[in-house]
């Protein structure tokens, strides 16, 4: 292992993967500039691993870019130090039902796991600004509004195909599309996915249309609850209440009905 030293993105990398490491951070940095601008950003500990030193260190399976984080113990991602053929394998198999539909996109399944890393850190941005609620689609969506913002403003050229990737996703058919069911974990990788980019179109459209403002709001907000955080998303972007309920199980009510029986304990917000 090594480690490099960084204010803001400190390393550490397996033996063979520091040049990885060192484009990624750049990466990272980039986000960060353009989230500094609205609060201060607390560094984050970029760990990228091999497979023997990723399992010596994490139980999480060895593919996915994912965050731990905590205030008191630090915010640290995670980042394969190559992908596994396995699993890049069962990521263009899942993906395959959307393509036929959606055509294909315009990288490889490991620009998108790349790109995702911009996620992962605004999770860890979100802990730091105490925007993180532990309702897991909220925390979700929220991370990938924080990631678009910053994205859109700092690496505009690589905006498109974050959004190409979410639409993508999209065309995916969940086995559950409640927001329920998303709480409680979809079991399969391809709900994962089709949550992700529901998520991430939403996002995007918030971005485009509204820029920092919701931000900006969130933070005036924080630190948000499961008690507030619908409440608070509600009053900043009334658009919402129509996105939260196309969620909700088909049925041959209006669509302000079924915004006024949104039953959010089913949601995620729990008393």
């Amino acid at each position: 292992m090594q480690a490099l030293p960084h204010p803001h993105i400190p390393l550490q990398a397996s033996e063979g993967s520091v040049l990885r490491a060192k484009a990624m951070q750049e990466y990272l940095l980039a986000l960060r500039g353009a989230l500094t601008r609205y609060a201060e950003v607390p560094p984050v500990h970029l760990m990228v691993l091999s497979e023997p030193d990723w399992k010596a260190r994490v139980k999480h399976p060895y593919g996915f870019p994912f965050q731990r984080t905590s205030l008191r113990e630090g915010l640290y991602l995670f980042l394969p130090a190559r992908y596994p053929e396995r699993f890049i394998w069962r990521l263009r198999e899942t993906l395959v039902p959307a393509i036929k539909r959606a055509g294909k996109p315009s990288g490889q399944p490991s620009d998108f796991l790349d790109l995702n890393l911009g996620h992962e850190y605004a999770h860890a941005v979100a802990v730091a600004w105490k925007l993180h609620t532990r309702v897991r689609w909220v925390d979700e969506f929220m991370a990938n509004y924080l990631y678009l913002l910053a994205l859109h403003q700092a690496l505009p050229e690589l905006y498109p195909q974050a959004k190409q990737w979410g639409l993508l996703l999209a065309h995916l058919t969940p086995s559950d599309p409640s927001l329920g069911s998303y709480e409680r974990k979809p079991k399969t990788l391809s709900d994962q996915l089709w949550f992700q980019g529901q998520f991430t179109l939403e996002a995007a459209r918030l971005v485009e249309e509204k820029g920092p403002a919701l931000l900006e709001g969130l933070l005036q907000a924080a630190p948000l609850t499961r008690k507030t955080v619908h409440k608070v998303l509600v009053g900043l972007e009334p658009n919402l209440r129509e996105w939260f309920a196309s969620f909700a199980p088909r049925k041959t009510l209006a669509p302000q009905e079924l915004v006024d029986g949104l039953n959010w304990e089913e949601v995620g917000e729990k008393p």
